[in-house]
Parts: structure tokens; sequence; C-alpha cells
């Protein structure tokens, strides 16, 4: 058995509509599908979206929960937070920053190559996730090792 690839990230968010706006807006994610509350067989808000799913890429999603839904899940430590950020491979990290500032997304650090020979800058959702953009160069230990 082997890990093939991942499937999904998935944010339990303030608000839904913010963070499908900035994920589809801004960084240009398409909406796949939805649930909904009644999917799950609440009759009370059946049309109310539950669940967005944006693709990202090929096989890869981005799964945001409307926060009612998220509480409601009853998971085990669903409160406990670890998430630490989510990080993007991009073609060009300096018009990915001009990018998110024309969208008035915050700009938490500007480009700059890290010591592992990679581009990177910082930013935030709505939620205030933290999302690191990275460049790959010829040089990346992420290509080349170290």
């Amino acid at each position: 058995m082997k890990i093939l690839e991942l499937g999904h990230l998935a944010f339990k968010c303030r608000d839904l509509r913010a963070s499908e706006k900035f994920y589809s807006d801004v960084l240009g994610f398409k909406r796949a599908f939805c649930l909904t509350y009644g999917d799950r067989g609440d009759s009370l808000r059946a049309d109310r979206e539950w669940i967005v799913y944006l693709k990202v890429s090929e096989r890869l999603f981005l799964e945001l929960f409307d926060p009612e839904g998220a509480s409601e899940m009853n998971l085990p430590d669903w409160n406990r937070f670890n998430y630490q950020h989510l990080a993007l491979i991009v073609d060009d990290i300096h018009a990915m920053r001009e990018h998110l500032a024309s969208h008035g997304a915050p700009i938490d650090t500007e480009p700059e190559l890290g010591v592992d020979n990679t581009w990177q800058m910082w930013s935030r959702d709505p939620d205030g996730n933290k999302i690191e953009f990275m460049q790959y160069t010829d040089k990346s230990f992420q290509l080349v090792g170290r």
C-alpha cells in the first residue's frame, strides 16, 4: 500500500461566501460541487450549502465548511486547530504578489528567496489561514534535494 496523492484540504470557515470568493476570484479555483444540509437529511435547511468543493488541480480539492455545519459535525477535536499553512506552487511569484495586492489580499511578506533556494511569500485568506506561495528555481531543494 502507498499514498498516491493529496486529495483535499478542509477548512472550517467563518464566512463560507467570503472564503469561496477569495479562493475562486483571487486564486482562480473553480467550484466543483457543493453538499447541502438536505444531503445530510436536514429538511429545515435543505437548500443551504454545507460544504463547497473547489477544484485546485485535476484531482486536488479545497473543501470549505459552513461554520454552522462544521459545529454540527460533532467530530472529535473539531474545535482544536492544528493547521499550519497551505502552500501553493506558482510560476511567477512577483506576478502573484501583484495579483493578490490588486484584489486587496494581505501581503504578509514580500517575495524572497528562501534557504531552500525557492522563492516564497505569505498571505492569508478571509479566515486568517496562512497561505505560502512558492516558485521553484532550478536549485530548489524540493526538486534537486539538498
